[in-house]
């Protein structure tokens, strides 16, 4: 699996970002909502000439907490997204988390790729390639 890693300050705001939407969630009766890892996105294939990788505002998609990512790379537009939690409910809607939302979206220019292999009950990154791509 080919994985889209942000740069660890996008990866930090990412992380935080995410415990204030899963405690919003945690703090509505009968709704629950769990962490998962890592703040990867995963790709079809590998990268030509990146620009720009820009995440948005989180959505739920299949009972899936998720930042969607639009990535550009060679004057395409690639779709993806980076899942960082589940829910309990179909019916649950966006919760609006207004100190999180004025965040967003964020613009990177700086990421790295990997091949991503879940093996010993954990995640391991091979033949890392990092982008720093100019405007």
């Amino acid at each position: 699996m080919l994985a889209l890693i942000p740069h660890k300050d996008t990866v930090s705001l990412l992380c935080s970002s995410s415990k204030k939407i899963l405690l919003a969630y945690n703090n509505i009766e009968k709704l629950s909502a769990v962490p998962t890892f890592p703040l990867w996105a995963f790709l079809e294939k590998p990268l030509e000439k990146p620009s720009l990788m820009t995440i948005q505002y989180y959505k739920i998609k299949d009972d899936r907490l998720l930042f969607p990512v639009d990535l550009i790379d060679g004057g395409n537009i690639i779709h993806t997204e980076i899942v960082f939690g589940k829910i309990n409910r179909h019916d649950s809607e966006e919760i609006q988390v207004p100190e999180i939302k004025e965040k967003f979206p964020v613009t990177s220019r700086v990421f790295k790729t990997g091949n991503a292999v879940f093996e010993n009950n954990s995640w391991k990154l091979y033949d890392e390639k990092w982008f720093k791509c100019s405007k």
